[in-house]
This record gives structure tokens, C-alpha cells and sequence, in this order.
């Protein structure tokens, strides 16, 4: 899998990778983690909607290495990075679950109004995004299920559920 981001977002990659090597950063680490844990950043920085999965998959590194790295070069070079936009990912994962345009324009409006709600800050945005969508699919009767919707995402299907949960609770009848 090739990863396509635009220059800008390889320039700061590379901009942090050198910043987090010269801090010795690299140190008990694999140059590769750096590198993809580098590029991560740098698509969360410039506000490119990159999941962590699909850097692993783009660059072999494993998952869990590159979010432990990311955290430790945020920490480290005190990176100031923007809260996700759950709609951000929604087109992505809207693709990938194979759902009409109206099913991803009712999650738009959802992610609207749970925003306006705040209750997506702080929720992992590609779950968020698979709830959504599992939620607006129900009265358009294409009946996506919490499964589809988390394999979409990459997510676990626990994810989707609590995330349906807090977007019930919080906006309550007003869903439709």
C-alpha cells in the first residue's frame, strides 16, 4: 500500500524525524518507527486525515510501535497537535462501508450536531465517524452493521458500540 500525502506533509515528516533524532529519540528504537511515527505527526499536524493503520500499512512498521513513538515524540519535542475532526474521516469510511450519499450526509449532520454537542473531543475520530454512519443507516434502511462499520473504520466493534452510546446519550431523540 502506497501512502499519498502531499509535499507539505513529507517536508514537516521529515522536519520532525530530524528534530527527533537529534534529540536522541532514536535510541532503543528502530530508525523505521521513527520515520513512520515522524510522518504520522506530521499528517496530524497538517491536519491530513491519516489513521495510524494506514501509516502501519503503508510503511510495515506495527501499529502499536508507531502510537507508542507518536506519543513520545509529541511529549518530547512538545508538538502542539489540532484535535481530529471526526467528519474528516467520514468520507473514507463511508467509501470502504459501501453506503449511499445519504447515508453518509445524515452521519455529516450527526457529527454536526454531536460537535455542537462536544461530545467529539477526545473520541477517536474514525470510530466516531463508523457510528455515525451505522446510526444514519438504520432509518435509510441500508442496515450496516456494527461490524461492517468497525472493519471500515479499523476499529473494534467495542469502539463503535460505546462510541453509538455516547452519541445517543448525548444527543438523545435528536438523531433523525
Amino acid at each position: 500500500m502506497k501512502l499519498s500525502v502531499p509535499d507539505a506533509v513529507t517536508d514537516e515528516a521529515a522536519r520532525i524525524c530530524t528534530r527527533s533524532l537529534e534529540r536522541g529519540l532514536s535510541r532503543g528504537r528502530l530508525i523505521h518507527e521513527i520515520t513512520a511515527s515522524s510522518l504520522y505527526a506530521a499528517c496530524r499536524e497538517k491536519e491530513v486525515p491519516v489513521s495510524p493503520d494506514d501509516v502501519a500499512a503503508a510503511s510495515g512498521v506495527n501499529r502499536d510501535d508507531i502510537a507508542r513513538c507518536y506519543r513520545l515524540i509529541v511529549r518530547e519535542l512538545n508538538l502542539k497537535m489540532p484535535i481530529a475532526d471526526p467528519a474528516e474521516y467520514l468520507s473514507s469510511v463511508a467509501y470502504r462501508a459501501n453506503v449511499s450519499i445519504n447515508v453518509e450526509t445524515k452521519a455529516l449532520e450527526i457529527l454536526s450536531k454531536a460537535r455542537e454537542s462536544g461530545v467529539t473531543a477526545g473520541a477517536y475520530p474514525s470510530g466516531l465517524a463508523a457510528s455515525a454512519l451505522y446510526l444514519a443507516s438504520m432509518p435509510e434502511g441500508e442496515r450496516l452493521t456494527e461490524k461492517a462499520a468497525a472493519e471500515a473504520a479499523g476499529v473494534a466493534e467495542s469502539t463503535v458500540r460505546n462510541e453509538i452510546r455516547r452519541l445517543r446519550k448525548a444527543l438523545g431523540g435528536r438523531l433523525r
